[in-house]
């Protein structure tokens, strides 16, 4: 249950959002922004990367992408890949990733790893990131996660509902065109390392 500061924050968070172009993930306090106007130094710096690898092309190919380059990152880092029915699977997950949702995500789907809710806000992110073919950015609260009912999840040692996160999902392609392969990284913050997004928080 929330407290009267926590509902005093989230309050001010829906109405700014009102007035925000950032569109909101119903039902939970989690946007997608369509430009990519990251906060993070660390997305900045792998969307910085991401934009110098793509040459003469509009998307870059998986072959251009080298975790060499990025290895301060790589433990939040994520990659995702299209599958053929439309849906998405785990590639690979860095161990900041495995550690922050209890569980070891390559080669699950997105409900097979993150439970029905988590999964399906991701789908839609996803989804927008093929079609459109550009990166997208995607913050807010962590309220959508819920361990999946499997035996053989291990639950983490830690409320992630309470916690806030910035992540960016950058397209690949084979072709330049068509995206097969989505690389993401996510920035989970707790307690004072929040940082204040105006663009949800109204300041």
């Amino acid at each position: 249950m929330a407290t009267p500061a926590q509902k005093a924050t989230n309050d001010a968070a829906r109405k700014a959002a009102r007035r925000s172009p950032l569109l909101k993930l119903a039902p939970f306090e989690a946007y997608a922004d369509p430009v990519c106007a990251l906060k993070d130094s660390r997305l900045q710096a792998l969307h910085e990367y991401w934009r110098a690898r793509r040459g003469d092309v509009p998307i870059p190919p998986r072959a251009a992408i080298h975790p060499r380059d990025f290895t301060r990152l790589l433990p939040r880092v994520f990659m995702v890949d299209v599958l053929p029915d439309g849906g998405f699977a785990f590639r690979l997950a860095g161990t900041a990733i495995v550690d922050l949702f209890g569980c070891e995500p390559t080669g699950k789907t997105l409900t097979e790893a993150l439970g029905p809710r988590a999964g399906k806000l991701a789908a839609a992110v996803f989804t927008a990131v093929v079609e459109y073919g550009r990166p997208m950015r995607t913050l807010g609260q962590m309220d959508w996660w819920t361990p999946p009912a499997t035996p053989a999840f291990e639950t983490p040692g830690h409320e992630l509902s309470h916690m806030s996160f910035e992540a960016v999902h950058l397209p690949l392609s084979p072709n330049g065109a068509e995206v097969d392969i989505i690389l993401c990284a996510l920035m989970p913050y707790s307690g004072d390392e929040q940082p204040r997004f105006p663009e949800i928080s109204g300041g």
